[in-house]
């Protein structure tokens, strides 16, 4: 099923939560992004920002079924849900959990963030997930969220400010998580990737870069044919094969012939 104990804590190795620790746009751009360009095929983007989602009305879609269904099966008790059968798929051939804007989305968000790790690999099977949570605060149901994830990238601006507002956090952010912790760098800046990297500590999985077109495309607003090369989702698509390639490999226990024993990768 995809999940580990660390210690007390449970993590799911197919769980990817992409958020932001103060005024950084682009989160959800991002996710979106990812989940169109992952290496594996099934991958599902799921809108879990406590602030309400942003998709349904970008894409013209209605957020029910979304967040807020899914959220009242598991609810119910009436057995496991299946997250495909909350899914909406966009134009860009992205199947998401939608969530509805504003106040509303908080109590399904806090139904998926404590549930564990469990309700939500049990509904998605074998497919990755992304989760956009947005912004991280302490004992928010998104920080719950990305406690149980195997990667935890977090947006923001390579500038002073930005970074001093992930660097005074990354105590409580280290504490919670049990899987690794990413930077994607959103935008130009005076610092460069390495040298962010080193300061805080933290490893630099990529660099959004300022593409108006790309981020048209994955905002809804513009729509057009070859939209995969441009440069945004280049990038998204190229964070996601990173990730993929930073997962563990799955070692098949050893095979014994006699005296020897022979290892299946």
């Amino acid at each position: 099923m995809g999940l580990r104990r660390v210690g007390e804590k449970w993590g799911d190795e197919q769980l990817v939560v992409v958020g932001s620790v103060k005024d950084a746009p682009g989160v959800t751009t991002l996710a979106l992004g990812m989940v169109a360009g992952w290496p594996r095929p099934g991958a599902v983007l799921v809108e879990a920002d406590a602030d309400g989602g942003d998709l349904a009305a970008r894409f013209g879609h209605h957020p029910d079924p979304g967040l807020v269904s899914f959220a009242a099966a598991a609810r119910s008790g009436a057995g496991g849900p299946s997250l495909r059968g909350h899914v909406q798929r966009l134009r860009l051939d992205v199947d998401v959990v939608l969530a509805p804007p504003g106040d509303s989305a908080i109590a399904a968000v806090q139904t998926l963030a404590y549930g564990g790790p469990q309700l939500l690999r049990h509904a998605a099977g074998d497919a990755t997930v992304v989760v956009d949570v947005g912004r991280l605060v302490q004992g928010g149901p998104g920080l719950a969220l990305a406690g149980m994830a195997a990667d935890v990238v977090l947006v923001a601006h390579p500038t002073l400010d930005q970074l001093t507002q992930v660097q005074a956090r990354l105590g409580w952010l280290r504490e919670a998580l049990v899987g690794r912790l990413w930077l994607a760098l959103s935008g130009p800046g005076p610092y460069r990737a390495a040298e962010i990297a080193r300061d805080l500590g933290v490893d630099v999985v990529g660099v959004l870069p300022d593409d108006g077109r790309g981020a048209g495309v994955l905002s809804g607003r513009l729509v057009g044919r070859g939209w995969p090369r441009l440069r945004l989702p280049r990038a998204a698509r190229g964070i996601a094969w990173t990730l993929q390639d930073a997962k563990p490999r799955r070692v098949a226990p050893p095979v014994l012939h006699g005296a020897r024993a022979e290892v299946h990768q």
